[in-house]
């Protein structure tokens, strides 16, 4: 009888010591996924680590992005929140992005020549474009492209660059705002936030219809030389136009998520406007166009961090 209690006995310690749940003795695998943030808006999941304004210094080049919250926005423009707007930018659109990393500046000749060290960004009638400084022209959405790769290729897959989508691009540019520009309506505060046609343009070349007020640089200025948006980007309007992802295409109507435009085409989006552009050409929804093979000495861009 003593030895059956004995028995007893022993099976219930060993049940009660190796009967623990196994997660109690494992820790957890790949499955906590609480990290993720997503809201009923359709934005990106995020790690807490990628806060909005945070900074990313790219180790090759120097080169700084700012991380821009996933969100949703009106892309586009109606004559009555713009008057000077053109055909193109229509029918307005609901517009959820996820967040992304977005240049803090534009490409600088001085990073390019990373790349390219032999690259002349030229003059524009005896005016230098070429300082290190100021933004790279005379580059082609394919040279763009080119630069975003091996950019890529440096950082051995640790980080990787493209331009952005138009929509990547409206968003970091409107920075929260619906108004026509990014500082508001008032065409004559444009010289505190972009370099664009104005009164010092006009000494040189009288012909030009120019803002009314004084950017100080007849051309192009180096990089973050005005005022800020929101989102601590620089020079988002003016100063050079900006290669996007996109091919042309119309506007599609109805809520979109991620656009990246059509899968073929004839010309790439610029946007932005540039240090030549009157006012019109100077507006969170204008949109042009380039071939991919076009380079001109007021076109240029920006990355995006994708990785």
């Amino acid at each position: 009888m003593a030895k059956q209690l004995l028995s007893i006995t022993a099976l219930i310690f060993l049940v009660a010591v190796f009967a623990v749940p196994v997660a109690a003795h494992q820790p957890k695998i790949g499955m906590d996924l609480s990290w993720r943030i997503i809201s009923s808006k359709g934005d990106a999941p995020t790690e807490p680590r990628d806060k909005p304004g945070d900074v990313f210094v790219e180790p090759v080049t120097g080169m700084e992005f700012v991380f821009i919250p996933g969100q949703c926005f009106v892309m586009g423009s109606t004559e009555k929140t713009d008057p000077d707007r053109y055909q193109d930018e229509g029918p307005v659109h609901k517009v959820c992005l996820d967040g992304f990393w977005m240049g803090r500046y534009e490409v600088t000749n001085a990073q390019y020549h990373f790349f390219r060290p032999g690259h002349d960004s030229g003059e524009y009638e005896g005016h230098p474009l070429n300082m290190d400084a100021q933004p790279v022209v005379n580059v082609s959405w394919k040279n763009a492209r080119a630069f975003a790769i091996w950019l890529s290729a440096q950082n051995q897959g640790q980080y990787s660059f493209w331009l952005p989508t138009e929509a990547e691009w409206e968003f970091a540019c409107r920075a929260g705002t619906g108004t026509s520009r990014y500082w508001g309506d008032d065409v004559s505060q444009t010289c505190l936030y972009a370099n664009v046609a104005d009164q010092t343009a006009g000494k040189y070349w009288p012909a030009w219809n120019v803002h009314p007020c004084n950017d100080g640089f007849a051309v192009s200025a180096p990089v973050g030389s005005f005022s800020p948006n929101a989102f601590g980007l620089y020079d988002m309007m003016g100063n050079v136009w900006e290669a996007c992802q996109d091919w042309k295409a119309p506007y599609r109507p109805g809520e979109q998520v991620n656009p990246a435009g059509p899968q073929t085409g004839k010309r790439r989006m610029v946007r932005g406007g540039s240090w030549d552009n009157e006012s019109r050409g100077i507006r969170s929804a204008n949109r042009s166009y380039a071939t991919p093979s076009f380079k001109r000495y007021n076109n240029g861009f920006r990355l995006v961090r994708t990785r």
